[in-house]
């Protein structure tokens, strides 16, 4: 199984910015996306995920971003220092968080402009972060022995966060069978969240144009949240799930430092 990665960095940060313009002393970072913070030992938060890849056998030429029209020259300034080909950072037109497309519909932009629809593409957020025990080979590794199955990376969250995040539900084989939005914690046993760590196959892929038809007319929050398309997807093509230990979430100023503080020590 051969993976392409692509990293959904097209989102516009809105609360972190405005934590960022509440706070002097971090000024420097206004106007950074969330995915080129400086995190660690590392210039940006996606180097951790490039290095990550580029050491698992994922060549630079794998590696595609979709980002915004605000952001995209510090993307490719980013792609230019990393020896990721600048024809790999796809410029999805926007400008401001109103007029974004949405996370899904990103998503599909891309797969159809890099020609990806027949790959495994992995879709990584810009924001997303595992922690320190996260060995990226074993979810490789997971992912080729069922090669027709998309899958997705799960952790366990306290029973006051449940309603918060989106819960997967899956059978004894650790198959999706159920994708619950923010439910209360006696609506489910799960306690699975699933961030945007997703290993989509080519049958997967081949739903985007059709979720996206079916949420036409619906709000911006239903293409712009990847959970939706996996509640579409599951019950059309087989979705696994591979256990974590947990994530960092960078929502904002307070979490990134966290992050930043925690990444440090790695």
């Amino acid at each position: 199984m051969v993976i392409k990665v692509l990293l959904l960095v097209a989102g516009y940060g809105t609360r972190l910015q405005q934590d960022l313009r509440a706070s002097p002393s971090h000024h420097h970072l206004l106007g950074v996306p969330k995915a080129l913070l400086p995190l660690g030992q590392e210039d940006a938060l996606i180097t951790y995920w490039l290095d990550l890849f580029k050491a698992s056998g994922i060549p630079a030429s794998d590696i595609y971003l979709v980002t915004n029209a605000a952001s995209y020259s510090v993307f490719v300034s980013w792609a230019n220092r990393h020896q990721v080909p600048l024809v790999n950072v796809f410029n999805d037109g926007t400008m401001s968080n109103e007029d974004r497309l949405g996370a899904v519909p990103d998503i599909n932009l891309a797969v159809k402009h890099f020609g990806l629809g027949q790959d495994s593409v992995l879709v990584v957020g810009g924001d997303t972060l595992f922690l320190k025990d996260f060995v990226f080979n074993n979810f490789f590794q997971t992912a080729k022995t069922h090669p027709n199955r998309s899958l997705v990376t799960v952790y366990s969250v306290p029973d006051e966060d449940v309603s918060k995040v989106g819960i997967i539900e899956t059978n004894s084989k650790g198959v999706v069978t159920s994708f619950l939005e923010k439910p209360e914690p006696s609506e489910t046993s799960s306690r699975y969240a699933c961030p945007c760590f997703y290993l989509f196959v080519p049958n997967a892929l081949s739903l985007l144009d059709a979720f996206i038809d079916e949420s036409k007319g619906k709000p911006k929050e239903e293409v712009d949240a990847t959970g939706k398309f996996l509640a579409y997807l599951f019950p059309r093509c087989p979705v696994g799930t591979f256990p974590i230990s947990g994530r960092i979430d960078v929502g904002g100023l307070s979490s990134y430092l966290q992050a930043d503080v925690y990444y440090k020590s790695m």
